[in-house]
């Protein structure tokens, strides 16, 4: 059964490669501003992919699971630790090789596999991107009495950082701070620094004399200073930020970390409050114990006998 469900999951992931690829079919070896906008719209796509896939089915996956461990953690609260260690392997075994395969069946047709190294940096961010919602699903469906609750507030979470990734619209000042604890935020904005450059050329009608007639630079296309205006700052010349992407992916390595501390934070107030109850086991004993009769020389059970002669 175990391979079966691999090898349904391989068949997957390559489908969605291959049928993404043919949609944007060689569309990294067009360098027109049309062209541009439709690598954008590749590299958007497959970041949004990459967020719900895993994140629903992770909900009712870890309501489940939790409600099975509060067994174990009832009987053996000593085996917090490598329940929830033994859960955030599983999860990162599981689920950090798809986001690597889908780049490298999908990139080849989209003609956008120029450079190995790109194509590595994008599978990497896909990959944090796509465990950082696992675990916001997660510790949705852990917090959730009901998985259904979870869903919801999946939906209501995703969204709002899929809008606050800057990709649609400019956020209100007061609502700024959202993009920061958005991991779509930081994926798409690493994906972008990692395939585009400030030196990089498009096709226009009135060139530049240093590039050419019929070519200028990305960082003047009007897209590129959008994005600056909504806090993804791509390709600028003389800026090493639009050149560095170290920054992104402490941003999605610190979102991970947190995320699945607050499932082990769930598990352990589990822990506390079943140490605070009393054994049922116990109450049980006390309930049926003999009573005891103090005599001058101490304490003794007193039996039914006892009890009755007393009578």
């Amino acid at each position: 059964m175990f391979q079966g469900v691999n090898f349904l999951r391989v068949i997957e992931v390559c489908t969605l490669g291959i049928l993404t690829g043919f949609l944007y079919y060689d569309v990294g070896n067009n360098i027109s501003y049309t062209g541009l906008s439709q690598r954008v719209g590749l590299y958007f796509f497959s970041t949004t992919l990459w967020t719900f896939t895993r994140m629903y089915p992770a909900v009712g996956f870890s309501h489940n699971w939790f409600s099975l461990s509060q067994v174990e953690l009832k009987r053996r609260p000593s085996s917090l630790g490598p329940i929830v260690l033994g859960r955030l392997l599983v999860v990162l075994g599981l689920e950090s090789l798809w986001p690597m395969v889908y780049v490298l069946v999908c990139y080849p047709f989209a003609g956008v596999f120029g450079s190995i190294k790109i194509v590595i940096l994008v599978g990497l961010f896909l990959l944090l991107n796509n465990l950082c919602y696992i675990s916001l699903g997660s510790v949705l469906g852990v917090y959730s009495k009901r998985v259904p609750q979870g869903m919801i507030a999946s939906t209501i979470f995703s969204q709002t950082s899929l809008v606050a990734a800057g990709f649609y619209t400019t956020l209100p000042p007061a609502l700024d701070w959202i993009r920061y604890i958005s991991p779509f935020y930081w994926t798409f904005r690493g994906i972008l620094k990692s395939c585009f450059k400030w030196n990089d050329t498009l096709e226009c009608i009135k060139g530049s004399s240093e590039v050419g007639a019929n070519q200028c630079f990305l960082e003047y296309h009007p897209a590129i200073d959008q994005y600056k205006e909504r806090g993804l700052h791509v390709a600028t010349y003389n800026d090493s930020s639009s050149d560095s992407i170290s920054l992104e992916f402490v941003a999605l390595v610190l979102l991970l970390f947190i995320l699945n501390f607050l499932i082990y934070a769930k598990a352990w107030v589990t822990c506390k409050r079943f140490e605070r109850q009393p054994d049922p086991e116990d109450v049980q004993v006390r309930r049926h114990a003999l009573p005891v009769l103090k005599t001058d020389t101490g304490t003794q059970p007193l039996s039914n006998h006892s009890t009755h002669t007393n009578q």
